[in-house]
């Protein structure tokens, strides 16, 4: 590769980088703040300084040469160095910077977090911006690696070393009834009430169902008789509000449906363990200023849904 003498050259590589990820100017612009053509003059520079194509188009999708993957993990790293010697030693001011945080959330957490943190930045007049993105737990380290997120708020999940994550809470898990449901109007659930039920189950794929299924069949090796399998817990809490099914979801996104479709919260019949949700992000970003600012706000709200959710 041959030397670097100029800072616009290094931005250069950082258009590199952010093609590489996103496979398209379009996608690299935006998440550069950058128009497209902005981005396709540097991509024009750098292969002059480089003697290489550097991507080829397949389809609509921008498709690394050789050369490129070749050179990718070496750029990477120096553009992180970078960032390590110069960013850290400045305090991050939402107010003045115009970043894009690309933020990987659940349906129930994104509606949970989304509208606070949007009133708070338009409260305190961030210039900061968000893109909040649907991921499931095993999709979680790739996307962050990529550089398609720069951090996850999920259950806990597996990750790799590369992957640094922290326990925000534990939630709550509530069973909620529609009006069709007799305990709607006794305010009483069983275990027997419970199993005997048919259910809707939210979630992205199998492995999520485990935690209240496996506690379940503790209790003389019960098991739900589930109904329906959605992805949206808006969708799930409409089907408890029209039929007689139950669903068992968190409490603190729960309250918030629940008063949206006229349904009711009760207890789980059992003893259910607390959920866990993490924060993910790519450790080697863990000193920088912006992320410490992202993970803090980020725990604070989340930490004060959660001690105004008290029990169902």
């Amino acid at each position: 590769m041959n030397e670097i003498h100029s800072r616009g050259d290094l931005n250069l590589f950082r258009v590199l980088l952010a093609v590489a990820d996103t496979g398209s100017t379009i996608e690299a612009g935006v998440q550069l703040n950058l128009s497209q053509s902005a981005v396709s003059h540097a991509l024009r520079r750098l292969r002059d300084l480089l003697g290489d194509p550097l991507f080829v188009k397949n389809g609509r999708q921008l498709v690394m040469t050789a050369h490129t993957r070749s050179i990718l993990p070496k750029v990477r790293s120096a553009l992180e160095d970078l960032s390590s010697a110069t960013l850290r030693s400045t305090p991050f001011d939402p107010t003045r910077s115009a970043m894009t945080f690309q933020c990987g959330l659940r349906d129930a957490l994104e509606y949970l977090i989304m509208p606070a943190l949007m009133q708070r930045a338009r409260q305190e007049h961030w210039q900061v911006r968000f893109h909040s993105q649907r991921v499931s737990g095993e999709d979680i380290e790739a996307r962050i690696l990529s550089g398609a997120l720069d951090m996850a708020v999920s259950l806990e999940y597996p990750a790799g070393e590369q992957i640094a994550s922290r326990e925000l809470l534990r939630e709550e898990l509530s069973v909620m009834v529609g009006p069709s449901h007799p305990a709607y109007a006794s305010g009483k659930l069983s275990l027997e009430d419970y199993v005997n039920s048919a259910h809707v189950l939210v979630t992205l794929n199998e492995r999520e169902r485990g935690l209240v299924d496996q506690d379940l069949v503790g209790f003389g090796g019960n098991q739900r008789h589930i109904a329906l399998h959605c992805e949206h817990y808006h969708a799930a809490a409409q089907v408890v509000a029209e039929t007689d099914l139950l669903l068992t979801m968190p409490r603190t996104y729960a309250r918030s449906l629940a008063q949206l479709n006229g349904n009711r919260l009760l207890p789980v019949p059992f003893a259910c363990r607390t959920v866990p949700i993490r924060l993910y992000w790519r450790k080697s970003l863990s000193e920088e200023p912006y992320m410490i600012w992202l993970m803090t706000e980020l725990e604070t709200l989340l930490q004060h849904m959660q001690s105004r959710a008290g029990q169902p």
